[in-house]
């Protein structure tokens, strides 16, 4: 009996193990972070219990579990999930949501220093993801991305140089574009090719896909610890470094094609020409008493008779006789599609002890334009060794090399463009067999050159090689004192070939020609950097550090050229055998300094952050080579109060304020020289530049700033507001003298003696809103983001108060630097279709002489309202993003615009924009805005004047990109980890406001646009591969 009853028991309880175990199931799955990305270390565990795992590096996990019970999912810096395991569950796949409350945002400011962005007293913008764009250069995608900043280009060229303003323009004859510094040292950018041939970019030798983020600084209390040449801001680029985990290999491609991002200008045809040259002739005096009430129909007769006679008349029947050819100039020297490809690897991963970075890159930009565009190969290597627990010791290795293949721009004859609207539709890019036609006596109708021909056999190429290092050795002293010692050696070797074919143009003239040049750049940083961080009774905060710099740069340049040439087969300088002149200098340039940074917080409820810098330059007299600046910032965050904690809707409530003096280079002299550069019979002969000014010394600014940061639950929406005063002292001009006093200047070719004698303000509101609309469990996410930026630009003080007018610019106290100076147009007649002009150059009464016209200001090219927004939608493993940007207020003056539209001056010569076909005054068109044309009479139409300046005002589709992330799962099999598909749109729309402009607003930065290359709109395609 008692047998049985162990028995029975025994029976029962493996029933309930039975029964317990047939409750237990394996559910699996996928952490992803808020990118999609697998997540490495979460942790999956059953609520209330002490079981879990934590996921793999592929983010997948694997836990037996029991109907009814929850899976808590959780990682550090994101917000838990729950997820309730039903009869059903054998997968869960999770994404979790940043918890921005938990993770504060770091940014890097001054000196490789990391600040919270939320202790920050100062203006700072912050950039993520700049490879989302086909940019060839950093500077070129930052536009209408950070408040406060203005982008620009100065050429469509491939990999050319672009412009950047902070908080508007800092000097008149100073520097205006800001510093850059790499990894915690300063590098060199900008165009540093010789002559106006080449657009170089050195930024643009930097592979956009080894940076992390950029960082934008734009007040004192960021700036002024970077001393005498921060006062046009600070761009601070952090390149991507090796985190702990496992080796981690990824690859991406993208291909893409590039076309003109505007039309321009279109032009004209054979037909569309024609028709105009028979307006000008009628309404010329021959043309009116041969054809009386402008008998069109009778010139058709007489022309296609054969008949038409008189000096006009013959000319006219010339280009008529050819009407049945037309050439189109825009298609021959462009190409309707032009190839962009992308290819990019790296590896990165590391250790307790060891980290490391390795990239290489291809880019390849071919132009629009024939016989341009810009490839580079770069590679990038990263290493962080922790040597011991108080030393640690990194590298950072950049080789690149750069190659620019370029045409000429501007008012040069063999610029592609210029050629477009001038060369005649009648004239033949080739002759029936083939080769290029070269016309006659090497010209064509109008004694300009085949532009096409000159694509195919000059050439105008440029290489650029960059090697940056940057060594860095940390030693902890003890705790919370830290010693690092930075050294950071950039070498830069540029050459320039130019070649013109004896065989036409410019090159025929001189049986062929030579250009070379060859740049060499060598600069160097040293730092040494003490720092300090302790606390009081933990919640009062403090930062120091002591940082003393030397900056060296050595520029090289050697240059010749040489004509004369026995076969257009043989382009080196060497076979050039008449040597026309040589060039050769050596600028050093030296500075040196020390600067104290300290912060204090209480809590992070009061802030305080006190810089100082002594800056000594080797630009000026030994008196005024050294330098003080300094900044103050204060900022109160009252969602630090408890009150405010306990309620948790706001997450920030921050008042700031900051001041000091920064300083701005400008690139004069202030001795007094003589220059040896001329053969006087054989002899050196030698003249005076410059005048010795022992008190000429850097400009200084002074920027204000006050500033509200606004967070809302937990930062789903934040607002930060700003405004600012940067008052320029001590701006640097060109004071006039006589000839007589040995002051030539070369580069105004006038007597000349810089002064400091004038000042200038830039003052403005800023807005950025970030809204995180959505945010869902399920993977459905929508962000939208934005900036507004308002600007006002005024000159304040002048020398004697007497305006600077330099060509169709003026500098006048209390107007915007630079406005345009000119006689106002006030359209044609409507009663017999001449040019008139504003009197006074601002309206009522008009005149038709163009030289009782008075000029007055009529606007400036810097824009007065300018920025962007930008959207954000995910869904699972989908996300789209756009961005726009906008500028408003602002003048851009098209400088060749009296070739384009000459109005019979010129037009039977050069036939230039269609947007003359059908748009002049006649007797049934009286509304017209332009004059009637008229064969060759010069009415004054075409003189400088308003007429050629348009608004600036835009909107642009910056950037479009959808990509698609594969399931996690689906690779599982394979040797992936991760694979992307994306399609990516670069600069893809332009609307701008002013219905006459044709142009691309993107010159709105200097304000005027030349026949310039034209700017380009990318479409691609791409894969990204993490193995």
């Amino acid at each position: 009996m008692r047998i049985k009853k162990v028995a029975y028991l025994l029976l029962l309880f493996l029933g309930v193990c039975q029964l317990s175990l047939a409750q237990e199931r394996t559910v699996s799955g996928v952490v992803k972070d808020e990118n999609q990305e697998p997540l490495f270390g979460a942790s999956v565990i059953v609520k209330g219990t002490t079981k879990g795992v934590s996921t793999d590096e592929k983010g997948t996990y694997s836990l037996k579990v029991k109907e009814g019970e929850v899976l808590e999912f959780s990682s550090i810096g994101y917000k838990t999930q729950d997820h309730k395991v039903t009869a059903k569950t054998r997968k869960i796949d999770v994404a979790l949501l940043l918890d921005v409350e938990e993770i504060d945002e770091f940014v890097f400011v001054g000196f490789g220093q990391k600040q919270a962005v939320k202790e920050a007293t100062g203006s700072i913008g912050k950039v993520d993801n700049v490879s989302n764009s086909a940019a060839a250069s950093v500077d070129k995608a930052l536009s209408g991305k950070v408040a406060g900043v203005q982008g620009g280009v100065t050429s469509g060229q491939p990999g050319g140089n672009a412009n950047l303003r902070i908080r508007g323009q800092a000097s008149v004859n100073g520097r205006n574009n800001p510093i850059y510094i790499i990894d915690g040292v300063r590098v060199n950018q900008g165009n540093h090719s010789q002559g106006d041939t080449f657009s170089t970019n050195v930024l643009a030798n930097l592979n956009d896909d080894d940076i992390e983020s950029v960082t934008v600084l734009k007040d004192a209390v960021s700036t002024a610890v970077y001393g005498a040449d921060a006062g046009t801001g600070v761009i601070i680029i952090t390149t991507k470094s090796g985190k702990k985990g496992d080796a981690k290999y990824n690859l991406s491609s993208e291909v893409g094609l590039v076309s003109r991002a505007s039309a321009g200008e279109e032009l004209l045809t054979t037909t569309q020409w024609l028709s105009i040259l028979y307006d000008s002739y009628l309404n010329s005096e021959e043309g009116a008493a041969a054809f009386p009430n402008n008998d069109k129909t009778a010139l058709l007769a007489a022309l296609n008779a054969g008949t038409l006679t008189g000096d006009i008349g013959e000319s006219l029947q010339e280009l008529y006789n050819n009407r049945h050819i037309n050439t189109d100039w825009r298609k021959i020297t462009e190409n309707a599609a032009a190839l962009m490809q992308k290819i990019n690897a790296s590896v990165s991963g590391g250790n307790e002890k060891l980290s490391y970075y390795s990239s290489v890159g291809y880019y390849n930009q071919d132009g629009i334009v024939k016989s341009t565009g810009f490839h580079r190969v770069t590679n990038s290597n990263r290493i962080n060794y922790k040597a011991s627990d108080r030393l640690t010791l990194a590298t950072d290795i950049q080789l690149s090399y750069g190659q620019t293949v370029t045409q000429l721009d501007g008012a040069n004859y063999g610029n592609p463009i210029l050629g477009q609207y001038l060369l005649q539709p009648i004239d033949r890019a080739y002759n029936p067999d083939g080769t290029y036609n070269y016309g006659v006596n090497g010209e064509l109708r109008n004694g300009l050159h085949n532009v096409a021909a000159l694509q195919g056999i000059n050439q105008y190429k440029a290489e650029t090689v960059r090697g940056f290092g940057n060594f860095q050795a940390d030693y902890k002293i003890w705790d919370n004192l830290t010693y690092k010692f930075v050294f950071a050696p950039e070498y830069i070797d540029l050459t320039q070939k130019s070649y013109l074919s004896p065989l036409h143009g410019d090159g025929k003239e001189t049986r062929g020609e030579s250009t070379w040049y060859t740049t060499r750049i060598f600069s160097f940083n040293v730092q040494n950097i003490l720092s300090y961080d302790f606390k009081i009774k933990d919640k009062n905060n403090f930062s120091v550090n002591l940082i003393q710099e030397a900056y060296r740069t050595d520029k090289q340049v050697l240059g010749a050229k040489a004509q004369q040439v026995g076969s257009d087969k043989l382009k080196s300088l060497y076979n050039f055998i008449s040597p026309v002149g040589t060039t050769g200098t050596d600028n050093v340039d030296s500075r040196g300094g020390y600067a104290l940074t300290a912060h204090y917080d209480y809590d992070k409820f009061f802030l305080l952050d006190l810089s100082g810098r002594q800056d000594r330059v080797s630009n000026f007299w030994t008196d005024n080579q050294t330098g003080y600046f300094g900044s103050v910032g204060v900022g109160v965050d009252f969602a630090r109060l408890e009150a405010l904690k306990q309620w948790k809707k706001i997450s920030q409530l921050k008042l700031s304020a900051s001041y000091g003096q920064v300083g701005n280079l400008v690139d004069v002299s202030p001795y007094a020289l003589y220059r040896y550069s001329y053969n006087y019979n054989n002899a050196p002969g030698a003249y005076p530049v410059g005048v010795n000014n022992k008190d000429l010394r850097w400009e200084t600014l002074s920027p204000l700033n006050i500033g509200f940061d606004l967070g809302l639950f937990k930062d789903r929406i934040t607002l930060s507001v700003a405004y600012f005063n940067k008052q320029t002292k001590d701006m640097i001009f060109a004071s006039p003298l006589s000839i007589a006093q040995g002051a030539y200047d070369e580069g105004t070719e006038d007597a000349v003696k810089f002064i400091n004698i004038g000042e200038m303000v830039n003052k403005g509101l800023e807005f950025t809103l970030n809204a995180k609309i959505l945010e869902s469990e399920n993977g459905l996410n929508w962000s939208l983001g934005g900036n507004i930026s308002t600007l006002k630009n005024e000159v304040t003080k002048m020398y004697d108060e007497n305006d600077i007018i330099t060509g169709r610019r003026i500098i006048r106290k209390g107007e915007a630097v630079n406005s345009f100076y000119l006689k106002k147009w006030a359209g044609a007649n409507p009663e017999n279709g001449n040019p008139r002009w504003y009197i006074n150059g601002e309206g009522g009464a008009t005149t038709e002489n163009y030289n009782e016209a008075h000029e007055a200001i009529q606007g400036s090219a810097i824009p007065t309202l300018y920025g962007g927004f930008d959207t954000k939608l995910s869904y699972e493993n989908w996300t789209l993003l756009a961005q726009f940007s906008y500028g408003f207020g602002n003048k851009i003056y098209d400088a060749l615009g009296q070739f384009g539209r000459s109005d019979g001056r010129i037009t039977h010569i050069y036939p230039g924009y269609k947007s003359q076909y059908n748009n002049y005054w006649t007797p049934e068109n009286r509304n017209s805005d332009h004059p009637k044309p008229i064969w060759g009479e010069n009415t004054g139409s075409t003189a400088v004047s308003s007429r050629f300046l348009y608004k600036g005002d835009y909107l642009r589709l910056q950037t479009v990109k959808l990509s698609y992330k594969l399931k996690t799962e689906w690779l599982e099999k394979t040797y992936f980890k991760g694979l992307e598909f994306y399609a990516l749109g670069d600069n893809l729309w332009t609307h701008n406001f002013d219905k006459n402009f044709k142009g691309d607003p993107d010159y709105s930065v200097g304000g005027q646009t030349a026949f310039g290359l034209p700017s380009l709109r990318t479409v691609s395609f791409g894969v990204n591969v993490n193995l």
